[in-house]
């Protein structure tokens, strides 16, 4: 249960400890967010339940800008057409609401508070991130599988004040998800939702912590992308030595 919503769910509950740090809210925060599939259909519902307002989705036509938020069921199951539909087309989205579609671009020039490409690898380059630089944006999610390149990663993270989480860690819910699925099935147990949902909230919280521990215990501060890869490569060494592997 859960599984399909989990990446986009654990994601944004990696945003919520960010936030925290930062202390800060996701109440009343403007969300640009790439992508209309599974992954932002599970970022969209979470960010409206906590209070925050997703304001665009995108696609390879385009992507919309819907000023009242994407906050609804209805909206989001239409998300779940649009998918199904397999036209793969986010305009389809501005036609049912009646909101502005902009052909071939990509929402990075909307202002908002928070963007979270959640579409493909390297859709955000230099150029991209700079337009979110120049519109005041604070907080950079990396939630599809290493959506920017390397260059304009180097760029946000260079920004001063700028937030930059990276999808090995924002969008690790999904993979956690499966191994409780996989553990549930070894161990014949049935949990439902709302208790996977609690185990998702608990490792995504953990993730941040231990990307926090690892980026200030090697002296470089809130860098939560040098913390991921700290963290990742010690647990992956300890493993081994446990092993008997030096």
């Amino acid at each position: 249960l859960i599984r399909p919503e989990a990446t986009g769910f654990g994601a944004v509950y990696y945003l919520e400890s960010v936030m925290k740090h930062e202390h800060d809210t996701l109440q009343g925060k403007t969300v640009a967010v790439a992508g209309f599939g599974n992954v932002a259909w599970g970022v969209v519902q979470k960010l409206s339940e906590l209070g925050a307002k997703p304001v665009t989705l995108s696609g390879p036509d385009g992507y919309i800008y819907d000023p009242d938020g994407i906050t609804t069921k209805e909206k989001f199951d239409y998300m779940l057409e649009m998918r199904a539909s397999g036209r793969n087309k986010v305009q389809d989205y501005a036609d049912k609401f009646g909101c502005e579609f902009f052909p071939k671009q990509k929402p990075w020039g909307q202002k908002v508070d928070i963007c979270m490409p959640a579409a493909y690898q390297n859709e955000l380059d230099v150029p991209e991130i700079e337009q979110i630089i120049a519109n005041g944006t604070k907080y950079y999610i990396e939630v599809a599988n290493m959506p920017t390149t390397n260059e304009g990663l180097a760029r946000a993270m260079a920004e001063p004040g700028m937030i930059v989480a990276p999808s090995k860690a924002v969008n690790a819910g999904g993979v956690a998800v499966s191994a409780l699925e996989m553990a549930q099935n070894s161990m014949r147990y049935s949990w439902d939702g709302a208790e996977v949902d609690a185990k998702l909230v608990g490792i995504m919280k953990n993730i941040h912590k231990i990307s926090v521990e690892a980026a200030e215990g090697a002296g470089l501060g809130y860098n939560l992308v040098a913390g991921a890869n700290i963290a990742g490569f010690e647990k992956i060494a300890s493993a081994m030595m446990s092993q008997g592997v030096v």
